[in-house]
């Protein structure tokens, strides 16, 4: 089975992406025809380069919001996803140590209680003690 799966944070950047572009194509369309009925000689190249730097003003901040998403919400929801595959297939020794004061923490809080309980019940069905 082939896997296609396709990152949130990647589908974030493409729409936050897709719509800076046509957000900075629209501003620098409005400059374009602000410049022109002036009568500002090169309207065009001043509307492709005030274009090209609303664009680039843009991306950088949204970048380093990507690269913060990344780390502190992504990075997290993984470590929850890893720890759920491997107790899933019984492997209770497997701890998740996330920290922070959120919601992902208190999930992955939650998850680690569970875990443990789990880990105690095995043993005493194992030592027949239940």
């Amino acid at each position: 089975m082939e896997n296609n799966k396709r990152s949130v944070l990647a589908a974030i950047s493409y729409i936050v992406f897709g719509g800076s572009v046509i957000s900075s194509l629209f501003v620098g369309i409005l400059v374009y025809f602000l410049l022109s009925s002036s009568g500002v000689d090169d309207a065009l190249l001043k509307a492709i380069l005030s274009t090209v730097i609303i664009q680039v003003a843009f991306l950088i901040p949204v970048f380093l919001i990507r690269s913060m998403i990344n780390k502190y919400i992504v990075s997290k929801i993984k470590d929850v996803s890893r720890a759920l595959q491997e107790v899933s297939t019984g492997n209770l020794d497997y701890e998740i140590k996330i920290e922070g004061n959120d919601e992902l923490t208190e999930l992955a809080e939650s998850f680690e209680r569970m875990r443990i309980s789990m880990k105690t019940i095995m043993e005493k069905l194992e030592e027949g003690e239940v």
